[in-house]
């Protein structure tokens, strides 16, 4: 079952004669969610006919909006090239254990599979125009072109958005061995990355101290105080968190690309991940975890756990597009701008190149806007 806000999903399977009836759920459900992604993430009950053909299900989709939650059942017959889709689910699987075996963090995976599903309910819904697209150099960059003008055009995706998407496209072709797909990267604007003015900032701590969970208050200000990227917050164990009570140290021990660094903890820091660390003892008195940041079950926080618990302490901000990111940009941008020297801004950030961290000492679109704001007005 999938729900949009609008309409509720069922699917059932067909009869036992359908092409994908001996395929295992698991793959079935990952299947539909690839060409659930070909409508822009949003379904409506016509795109649910389009993207059920590919599995051969059976759809119940109630109406959420209706008051007598009104049910629709139809039945929607499997796709003729079956097997061509096959394929491209086959290749999926393969891609995603061999990048298991890549120096990526955990968060970088899952964005390369999460952008990979997308592209290929593209691809899969086009089968018929790209038969030979995991087969041919030729076909393979038509499809990356045609792909990169369906994300502009249709899904309006940022220069950034469609480059990280290529990127993972590239990484997906290079190990079915067809190298990287000669499609033209986007100009990226020459402006900083997004950060929280100070108005926001302030905003967004009052907030923080407004939550009544130790862990969350401890999630955001560690974010918002190191630079630390939310796969490494994810990673974090006990031992990785050094306290005193005049000094701290927090080790990052798999950062991007498998790097190690240590970033100092400032006072805030150091009181807010002790006050978690009294309730975690409190609450989880017999557990042996080594999670530093546990679930309310008592497993280690997931990423999605720590991205619902910053977008929620911006809510109540009341700020828009805030997260765990964002924080990140915060940070390296508030260094950057107290004129903190640059080498050391990298060593916090991790970044490998001084021209990632330059990237913080460019104007932000509140700078261009203040800036025009000031233009005499008066004639």
């Amino acid at each position: 079952m999938l729900e949009n806000g609008l309409n509720r999903f069922v699917l059932l399977p067909l009869s036992a004669a359908d092409p994908f009836s001996t395929m295992p759920d698991t793959v079935k459900y990952r299947a539909f969610l690839i060409h659930l992604c070909l409508i822009s993430g949003s379904v409506g009950g016509c795109d649910a006919v389009k993207i059920c053909l590919i599995l051969g299900v059976r759809v119940v989709v109630k109406n959420r909006i209706s008051r007598a939650d009104l049910e629709y059942e139809f039945a929607v017959p499997a796709i003729s090239n079956a097997q061509g889709v096959l394929k491209l689910l086959e290749q999926f699987e393969a891609y995603r254990k061999a990048l298991k075996r890549q120096p990526l963090s955990p968060h970088t995976r899952r964005a390369y599979e999460s952008r990979l599903q997308h592209f290929l309910g593209f691809l899969g819904s086009r089968l018929e125009e790209y038969p030979n697209a995991l087969t041919d150099p030729h076909t393979r960059d038509y499809v990356a072109r045609d792909y990169t003008q369906y994300l502009k055009l249709h899904i309006k995706s940022s220069p950034q958005t469609v480059n990280a998407y290529l990127t993972a496209i590239d990484s997906f072709f290079a190990f079915l061995g067809l190298g990287k797909a000669n499609a033209s990267r986007e100009d990226l604007p020459n402006l900083a990355p997004q950060a929280l003015t100070l108005k926001e900032h302030r905003e967004f701590l009052r907030a923080v101290e407004r939550c009544k969970k130790p862990r969350d208050r401890a999630v955001a200000i560690l974010l918002i105080n190191t630079a630390i990227r939310i796969g490494e917050c994810n990673e974090l164990n006990i031992d990785d968190v050094l306290l005193t009570e005049r000094k701290g140290l927090l080790k990052i021990r798999n950062g991007k690309g498998g790097s190690y660094r240590e970033v100092p903890l400032n006072s805030s820091c150091r009181v807010a991940l002790q006050d978690w660390l009294l309730e975690r003892k409190s609450k989880f008195p017999k557990l042996k975890d080594e999670a530093f940041f546990l679930s309310n079950r008592g497993t280690r926080l997931s990423v999605d756990g720590i991205d619902h618990a910053i977008r929620n302490m911006a809510k109540s901000a009341s700020l828009q597009g805030v997260s765990s990111h964002t924080l990140r940009h915060t940070c390296l941008t508030n260094l950057i701008r107290q004129g903190t020297d640059v080498v050391l801004v990298a060593q916090v950030g991790g970044h490998k190149k001084l021209e990632t961290t330059m990237r913080y000492s460019l104007a932000t679109i509140t700078d261009q806007e203040n800036a025009l704001e000031r233009l005499p007005a008066d004639h």
